[in-house]
């Protein structure tokens, strides 16, 4: 019995090592930005996301579950608002598949450490992710800067 509860206890432990190990790569000492969409209904649908920017454009690149509902919901719904830095900015945010090796490239160079374990565990632009075994497949989503909404 005491060999069971051991074995529980050091299955419990590396759990709770490793979701504490993903939630600091992910959120501390990183750039999270907090991004807003209106959805149809009204309802203000929020994500914490990463952020990588080129020239006068910016992409985030949502997980997998996060990134069918907001390529879904883009049409009518194109602008989104994006808290970052302190400050609070409108963007018209549009799909954007021929960025995914560049935003993959740029997240890398940005996250470092933390992007290659993100990578590791749900798959790259070149490589399979051991939880599901396949490449990344997420459309990253470019953000144009508009003036106000």
């Amino acid at each position: 019995m005491k060999k069971v509860i051991m074995v529980v206890g050091i299955v419990v432990g590396v759990c709770v090592a490793y979701v504490l190990a993903h939630l600091a790569l992910i959120e501390v000492g990183r750039e999270v930005v907090v991004v807003s969409e209106p959805t149809p209904t009204g309802v203000v649908r929020k994500a914490r996301l990463w952020i990588v920017d080129e020239g006068k454009y910016s992409w985030i690149h949502p997980g997998s579950a996060n990134a069918q509902w907001w390529v879904q919901h883009m049409d009518a719904n194109p602008f989104v608002e994006i808290y970052r830095g302190g400050e609070s900015r409108w963007y018209r945010a549009q799909p954007d598949p021929e960025a995914h090796a560049r935003v993959h490239q740029l997240l890398r160079e940005k996250y470092g450490v933390a992007d290659m374990w993100v990578r590791f565990l749900e798959g790259s632009d070149t490589q399979s992710g051991i939880l599901n075994g396949e490449k990344c497949t997420t459309v990253p989503i470019r953000l144009e800067p508009v003036a106000a909404k």
